[in-house]
C-alpha cells in the first residue's frame, strides 16, 4: 500500500469516528466509550487485538519489588514472523523504518510477532486527572504551549497533532524516577561505545504538591544525569529543566566537566533543536531523545489519524539483566529474538519543516500507542525526501505501580549503518518510578557540583 494509499485510508477511519461521536468529546466518555486513557477499549473486527479490560495490575506472584520484572507472558508462542520474504503482506502496518530495516537487511533482520497483551495501566490518580483535563486543558502559542493540564494526559480525547504530541510528553513515567542505564553507539565496522549513565528526575507536573498548570512555571520535569563511562565523559554530567513551551524558555540547565571541574550554565543552542548530544557520537540530537521531546514550533503538524501497526510492546526479555547487554546489542541492530512484537492501534502525525527554519529533518512521522501516548516509533527524512533515520521505542508495564514507561529506544542510521541506543535497563535493572530519597532540592547547579564530588 503507497503512503497516499494509508493516508486516504487512516483519514477515512478519522472521519467514521468523528460521525459516529466516538471521538473528540469530553471528559464524559473516558472510562465510558473510550478507556480513562482515552484508547477505544473495543476488539478490533478480527479479534486480533483484544479488548482492554483494565490492563496488568497485579504482579506475578514471585515479583519482588525492586528487582527485575518476571514477564506475565513469557508462556505466549510466537504466531509468525515478518520478513523481507513476506513483507508485503503486513506492509500496510509497519512504519517506514521497520520496512527499511527489513529490506536492509534481508533474511536476517525479522519481527516476531506475539499475542497482542493490552497490559498497560495506569493509577487511578492519573485517571482522575485525565477526566479534568479533558475539560479544562487548551493549547496556547500556537500548540506550543498548553495551560489547564496536570497530573495525568493533557489531552485524552485529542483533536489534532500538536495535542496528541503534548499526551506523550506528559504521559506517566512516575513521579521521582532514577535508573541506573546503559546505551551507546554501534558503528558500521561493528565496534561499540559504550555509554553509562545514572539518572534521576522529579516531575513537577506529576507532583501532588502542585495544584494548577500556573504552579508549574512553565515546568515539566527536571533531570540529572551523571556519566561513568565511556572513559571520556567518566564524572561528567548535567542538571536540565525540561520546559514546557520551550520557544519562550529554551530547556535552561548546567553542565560539568571533569576537564575544566567547573559548573557551566547551558546555553540554549546546546540543549534544543539540532544541539548534538555528546554521549552519541552525533547520531543523536536535542530535539529526538525519547523519540520527539522538542520544541513543536519549527514543524507543521498535521494529524493522520490512527491504525493498527506492530510495535514492540511488553518488552520484558529486552529489558531483563538475566539476557545480558552482549545478547540484545549486536552489529547492525538489535537481535530480533528478545523482540517482542504485538499488533496495536496507534495515533500517527506528520510533521513538514516550515519553509523559514532549517533543520536535520525535513519531515518526521511519529506513531503513538493508543493505550499509553507513548512514542513507539519515528520515520525521519531529509530534505531531499529521503529516509535516512529511524526510531523504534519499547514499551513496558512497570506493573507494581502500575505504569508503562518508554523503557528504551533505539536509533538508527541508514546512511552511515549504524545505531544508537538509550536508557536501557538490560545490565543494571529496571527503573525506580517513585523513589522517595528523590527531592525537588536536588537539581540545579549546587547539586549537580555536589554530585560529581561523590
Amino acid at each position: 500500500m503507497t503512503n497516499l494509499a494509508i493516508k486516504k485510508t487512516l483519514a477515512a477511519a478519522l472521519c467514521a469516528a468523528l460521525v459516529s461521536g466516538s471521538a473528540f468529546a469530553d471528559s464524559a466518555l473516558l472510562g465510558t466509550k473510550l478507556t480513562p486513557m482515552g484508547a477505544d477499549p473495543n476488539p478490533s473486527a478480527d479479534g486480533t487485538i483484544p479488548a482492554w479490560t483494565g490492563g496488568f495490575t497485579t504482579p506475578p506472584a514471585d515479583y519482588v519489588p525492586g528487582q527485575p520484572h518476571i514477564d506475565p507472558f513469557a508462556d505466549d508462542a510466537r504466531v509468525f514472523t515478518i520478513s523481507q520474504d513476506n513483507v508485503s503482506e503486513y506492509a500496510d502496518k509497519l512504519s517506514a523504518t521497520q520496512q527499511a530495516l527489513l529490506a536492509k537487511y534481508p533474511g536476517k533482520y525479522v519481527m516476531n510477532v506475539y499475542p497482542t497483551r493490552r497490559s498497560c495501566a495506569a493509577p487511578e490518580h492519573v485517571y482522575a486527572a485525565n477526566k479534568r483535563n479533558a475539560d479544562q486543558a487548551s493549547l496556547v502559542d500556537g500548540g506550543n504551549g498548553f495551560t489547564g493540564a496536570l497530573g495525568g494526559i493533557a489531552f485524552p480525547v485529542p483533536e489534532n497533532a500538536d495535542e496528541v504530541l503534548w499526551n506523550h510528553k506528559t504521559h506517566y513515567h512516575g513521579r521521582r524516577f532514577s535508573a541506573k542505564i546503559t546505551g551507546g553507539t554501534m558503528y558500521e565496522n561493528g565496534s561499540f561505545t559504550r555509554v553509562i549513565r545514572e539518572d534521576k528526575r522529579y516531575s513537577y507536573y506529576y507532583d501532588p504538591q502542585t495544584t494548577s498548570s500556573e504552579e508549574l512555571d512553565n515546568r515539566l520535569f527536571v533531570w540529572m544525569g551523571i556519566w561513568s563511562a565511556p572513559p571520556r565523559m567518566n564524572g561528567s554530567g548535567f542538571s536540565m529543566t525540561n520546559t514546557i513551551n520551550q520557544v519562550v524558555e529554551p530547556r535552561p540547565g548546567f553542565m560539568f566537566r571533569p576537564d575544566t571541574r567547573k559548573i557551566a550554565r547551558a546555553v540554549p543552542n546546546a540543549t534544543t533543536y539540532e544541539a548534538p548530544m555528546m554521549s552519541a557520537g552525533g547520531l543523536r540530537i536535542a530535539d529526538d531523545m525519547m523519540l520527539f521531546s522538542g520544541s513543536q514550533d519549527r514543524y507543521e503538524w498535521s494529524l493522520i489519524g490512527k491504525k493498527p501497526f506492530y510495535i514492540p510492546y511488553n518488552a520484558y526479555s529486552a529489558s531483563d539483566p538475566a539476557m545480558g547487554f552482549d545478547k540484545l546489542v549486536q552489529p547492525k541492530f538489535l537481535n530480533p529474538e528478545l523482540i517482542r512484537y504485538e499488533l496495536h492501534r496507534v495515533w500517527v502525525i506528520e510533521g513538514k519543516l516550515k519553509p523559514e527554519f532549517s533543520h536535520r529533518y525535513q519531515r518526521r512521522v511519529i506513531y503513538f500507542d493508543e493505550d499509553t501516548w507513548i512514542a513507539v516509533g519515528t520515520d525521519l527524512y531529509d530534505s531531499a525526501g529521503a529516509l535516512t533515520h529511524g526510531q523504534i521505542a519499547f514499551v513496558k508495564n512497570y506493573y507494581e505501580h502500575p505504569a508503562c514507561i518508554q523503557d528504551f529506544d533505539v536509533l538508527y542510521d541508514f546512511e552511515l549503518d549504524r545505531y544508537n541506543i538509550d536508557h536501557l535497563k538490560i545490565e543494571f535493572g529496571p527503573a525506580n518510578l517513585d523513589n522517595p530519597t528523590i527531592d525537588r532540592r536536588d537539581f540545579g547547579s549546587a547539586a549537580l557540583k555536589r554530585a560529581v564530588a561523590r
